[in-house]
């Protein structure tokens, strides 16, 4: 079974929730292009990585959600570590495109979906999801992410995937 990033469930507002996010570690990387050409890319570069392309030869196991960011021309898709993991246990890399970092967690507003996920489904979600927040009078604090929990194998109506934004305090 695959390991998820962990979340405590703050307020279901029907439709999307509210979530307290614990801190994670992330390995990410950039690629320029459309969501998925800059995400087919990246991940293969990403699963290289945790299936021993290390400078460690350790294989490191696979994790949900794979996380995709928009930055001006393209994409960060980011692999979320064990939880078991810390930043100091990670192996190096010398694909030098490939960052660490460990992220503080938060509160976060989420709305999940089935399908396949194209950029043009996740941009309406998370048009939608801030207008449901504005509307609550809940401040976002920064863009979206596009989350995918299964891989290409599952079938498209059992495809599970969120748009998260980041919110105030």
């Amino acid at each position: 079974m695959t390991e998820k990033l962990g979340y405590q469930l703050i307020e279901d507002l029907g439709g999307f929730e509210i979530r307290h996010y614990p801190p994670h570690i992330l390995v990410s990387t950039s690629e320029p292009g459309s969501m998925a050409t800059a995400g087919n890319q990246a991940f293969r570069r990403l699963a290289n990585y945790i299936f021993g392309g290390n400078n460690a030869g350790k294989s490191i196991a696979m994790t949900a959600p794979v996380l995709q960011a928009q930055k001006e021309a393209g994409f960060v898709t980011s692999f979320v570590m064990p939880a078991s993991m810390s930043l100091s246990q990670l192996p190096s890399s010398s694909d030098q495109s490939l960052s660490f970092a460990q992220q503080p967690g938060g509160r976060f507003a989420a709305v999940s979906f089935a399908g396949l996920a194209s950029q043009t489904l996740f941009d309406s979600k998370a048009t939608w999801l801030r207008q449901q927040l504005s509307d609550r009078q809940i401040e976002a604090s920064g863009q979206a992410i596009y989350a995918r929990y299964d891989g290409p194998w599952t079938p498209f109506f059992l495809r599970h995937n969120e748009v998260l934004i980041p919110l105030q305090g």
